[in-house]
């Protein structure tokens, strides 16, 4: 865990200050959007999987509607249910981003090595079952 901890704790604090510098956006935005331009979604389900309150995603979602990089629209058939689509400038603000972000995680996911590929499955796997999603 504690190798866990520091390895986010660098690579997020790095993130974060390249992503606000170059592209006035925040991590938890970043992430936010990348859910968003893979699939239209809605708010709860969006909080769940970002692990926040419900609150803080309706705040990420306001700042990603005022840059225009996404929409929110309430759907005819479901009262009070909204869903939140990445826009094209959306989706070209969050590949510039995850340039971005390739470019800070680069120095040390190069460490790994050949074993960079397997350590990333790995995690995508711890990451599925911290979840409960195996």
């Amino acid at each position: 865990m504690t190798g866990l901890w520091t390895v986010w704790q660098k690579l997020s604090e790095r993130g974060e200050q390249a992503l606000r510098e170059q592209h006035g956006l925040g991590l938890r935005a970043f992430i936010a959007l990348s859910h968003i331009q893979a699939a239209p979604t809605y708010p709860a389900p969006l909080a769940l999987a970002l692990g926040v309150p419900r609150y803080e995603i309706s705040r990420v979602l306001g700042e990603l509607e005022a840059r225009g990089a996404v929409v929110r629209m309430a759907q005819a058939d479901r009262a009070g249910r909204v869903v939140v689509s990445a826009t094209p400038l959306g989706r070209t603000l969050w590949q510039a981003a995850l340039i971005t972000l390739e470019g800070v995680t680069a120095p040390a996911l190069a460490a790994l090595g050949p074993e960079r590929e397997h350590l990333t499955s790995l995690l995508g796997r711890v990451a599925q079952a911290a979840h409960g999603d195996s």
